[in-house]
Formats: C-alpha cells, structure tokens, sequence
C-alpha cells in the first residue's frame, strides 16, 4: 500500500506527495524555461528562494503536527494527574499495528516528579481517538519505578 493510501500520516509530507504541488511547481518552472528556452540566474535564484521557503514553512507545520498528540498526553496527564511530564519519549505504533488516520497507538517514556522523588514511567499502547477535529485519549495503564 503506498504512502498516499494508507491515510495514517498527517502533515506535510502526506501533502507534498498526494496534492498537485509537484506538479504546479514543475509546469511552472517548465512554462519559464518554454518562454525562453533558458534560465537566466535571476531566475532560478528566485526559483531557489520560493522553493526554500515554502520547504520551511511546511517543514515547520510538519514538525508541529508530528508534536500535537504528545504534547496533548502531556496536558492530560498533568490535568489527571496533577503531576507535570518534565521528559517525554514517543514511539508512534500506527505503521507497525494500524493504519488508519482516526486511531492512533502510541508508547510513551516519561519522566516525573513525585513527592520530591523521580520517576521514570511508561504507558504502552496509548490510544488516541480522533473524532471530526477533537482528540479523545483512551484509559492506559502505565508502570513507574524510582530513578
């Protein structure tokens, strides 16, 4: 199954490889080189600039999305828990067990302070639900031992 199918990734790159963006980018670039049958160094200098910027901007919404279902264990946590996550390790599960863009598993690594002691936590197989715009966490079970 390719990579646009399997509808697990969300982002960028899912963008970039299943949107017509290639190929704007290349009829464009292939109607300027038609007009003159050549690039001149403006050109493709400005060509560099545009492509480089919009390689950042969507680097950047990537690299946010990849951090939003971590970051929202983090706030459920500290609101269940009333304990704040001071590290945070994330294995994403969905390519090795599921593939969907509505459930998703994950493995947590964690560190915590409790009663002015550390302690090093984890909480297998977290599945987080998405429902329209919303992000459900299920129940999970998580194991701690002293640091």
């Amino acid at each position: 199954m390719g990579f646009c199918q399997n509808g697990a990734d969300f982002g960028f790159f899912h963008y970039f490889q299943c949107s017509n963006f290639k190929k704007i980018v290349y009829s464009d670039t292939f109607k300027i080189y038609k007009i003159n049958n050549k690039f001149e160094k403006r050109e493709q200098k400005i060509l560099l600039v545009v492509l480089s910027l919009i390689l950042l901007i969507f680097l950047s919404f990537d690299y946010s999305s990849e951090n939003k279902l971590p970051d929202l264990f983090k706030k459920d946590y500290m609101k269940k828990n009333n304990i704040e996550i001071l590290k945070l390790s994330t294995e994403l599960l969905n390519n090795k067990n599921i593939s969907s863009s509505k459930r998703f598993l994950y493995n947590f690594t964690y560190i915590i302070n409790k009663d002015n002691k550390e302690f090093v936590c984890s909480a297998n197989k977290v599945e987080i639900n998405k429902i329209q715009d919303e992000f459900i966490i299920t129940k999970y079970k998580e194991v701690c031992q002293e640091k």
